[in-house]
């Protein structure tokens, strides 16, 4: 195979646009505190106040990953099994945990305030709530740790166990790496977490942060205070890529289980307590029909621009990720920037996109949408890193290998062998950070424009003026952005990446 593909000019974008998106809002956000070489307000020391917020958020996100593993274990248990049921079924489940982790988490929030009004405490509806919004997170990885290790094990044990038992005493044990891998996703997911807190009317570092950060004109208000809830999450992190080569000892099992049972039930009614319940709760706060035309005709633009906005995110997301497949090194060093800044609390990125490009030579960015578009993609950059690894590790291989021997530059190799069997994967990625960008709230907030409202702001703002009908309308066009995303991933899974044929 012999291409002529321009192999130098897509390497170059590759790296201009990790350097747009990532490297220079970084470096900017760290060099404008240099250049401004002021002290931030109330000096260089951390104050009891924000100390006691960082304690609250770090046991509120503890309680919450605990609670969150343990709801999503009877799934666990079910999709261990799914290897040995029809497609159509891994694609159903697929839809189900992507509707519940795609909605927003403060939609949850507000229809579980309807659902029990006043019953529960702040602190503890806000440690369910995140809960059983992320549960489909460790109810992925550790069900993916089953399939990779667990499967074995749990053979040899259902020869002497009863399934329970099997699955509590044998299976468990040996997915404990998984199960820990979830647990600090979750929390790094929770600690930086801002909408459930303020629908909770809970104050967290995250919410002190966003506060800080839009009370000040100057990057060191804001960065300053970020440190010590920056320092626990890239702990977290330096813990989780230690964890990346887990369950390599162990081969995948492919083989069907003896006698599996596949369960519909059990995820449905997962789906229906953690989804529908909600959702149902916020939707028969309606007082009337009329009040869903009266939002489309007050919020259409909004609406309309909201979710362009997010959809070209999506693009530059997934563009992103495959043109840096073609430099491996690129590759390694936009994956662990990416996931740094997407673990990072919205206010930061924010923040960087005000150090990077509110100069004059930027006006034309700064002073409308394209700013917004930005911060999306440095929050969301780590799903088209997802993307470029997937399409990366399962495509290719030896034909790939032989692509090069016989010539193939590595533009053509991705255009040929990686990108078309992942072509579901990519329009899944698409979907996801679409779904994210429209209903986030911390990022955009420092970097909001004249052009139009996002969406996820205006419902806050119904939110604390209690205009119910509005907020339940506009929070139903949240859930419905994120159902693409979950149709797109249950297809995606009918369709995985697979390794071509030569």
């Amino acid at each position: 195979m012999r291409t002529r593909s321009p192999f130098l000019p897509v390497r170059a974008i590759a790296w201009i646009g990790v350097v747009f998106f990532l490297i220079w809002p970084t470096v900017a956000l760290i060099g404008a505190c240099l250049f401004q070489g002021e002290a931030p307000d109330g000096g260089f020391s951390f104050s009891t106040r924000q100390l006691g917020l960082l304690w609250r958020s770090s046991w509120l996100s503890a309680g919450a990953t605990a609670l969150c593993i343990l709801y999503s274990l009877p799934v666990v248990h079910v999709l261990g099994r799914i290897a040995a049921a029809p497609t159509s079924y891994g694609a159903g489940i697929a839809a189900l945990l992507a509707a519940s982790l795609l909605c927003p988490p403060m939609v949850y929030a507000f229809g579980w305030e309807q659902v029990w009004p006043g019953a529960l405490n702040p602190f503890l509806r806000c440690i369910v709530v995140w809960a059983l919004w992320a549960w489909p997170i460790p109810a992925l990885l550790i069900g993916f740790g089953w399939l990779r290790v667990g499967r074995s094990v749990s053979e040899a044990a259902s020869l002497d166990a009863s399934t329970s038992a099997n699955f509590l005493y044998a299976v468990l044990p040996a997915l404990r790496g998984y199960v820990g891998l979830s647990a600090l996703i979750l929390f790094v997911v929770f600690n930086g977490e801002y909408s459930v807190p303020h629908a909770c009317g809970l104050m967290v570092y995250a919410t002190e942060l966003l506060g800080r950060a839009a009370g000040s004109s100057r990057t060191i208000d804001a960065l300053w205070p970020a440190i010590p809830s920056v320092a626990v999450t890239l702990i977290c992190l330096l813990f989780l890529f230690n964890k990346k080569g887990i369950g390599n000892q162990h081969s995948l099992s492919t083989g069907p289980l003896q006698s599996a049972k596949i369960r519909w039930s059990i995820p449905l009614a997962f789906f229906a307590v953690s989804w529908l319940l909600p959702i149902a709760a916020l939707v028969s706060k309606l007082t009337s029909l009329s009040a869903v035309g009266k939002a489309w005709m007050t919020y259409w633009r909004d609406m309309a621009w909201s979710l362009g906005v997010a959809a070209l995110a999506g693009v530059l997301v997934v563009a992103l990720g495959v043109a840096t497949v073609v430099d491996p090194r690129l590759r390694r060093l936009a994956f662990v920037w990416a996931v740094v800044l997407g673990a990072l609390p919205g206010a930061l990125i924010g923040e960087s996109m005000i150090a990077a490009y509110n100069h004059s030579a930027f006006h034309w960015l700064y002073d409308h949408w394209p700013i917004v578009t930005l911060a999306y993609v440095a929050r969301f950059a780590w799903v088209g890193m997802l993307v470029a690894a997937v399409i990366t590790v399962r495509s290719g291989g030896d034909l790939a290998a032989q692509a090069r021997t016989d010539g193939a530059d590595e533009v053509g190799i991705l255009r040929f062998i990686y990108l078309p069997p992942a072509a579901p994967v990519l329009l899944c990625a698409f979907g996801v950070v679409t779904a994210l960008a429209v209903g986030d709230l911390a990022t955009s907030s420092l970097v909001r424009v004249p052009d139009f409202n996002p969406i996820a702001h205006v419902i806050v703002e119904k939110f604390h003026r209690r205009e119910d009908d509005m907020l339940v309308c506009l929070s139903l066009f949240l859930v419905a952005a994120s159902l693409p995303g979950a149709l797109l991933a249950a297809w995606a899974s009918t369709r995985s990446v697979r390794r071509p044929v030569a």
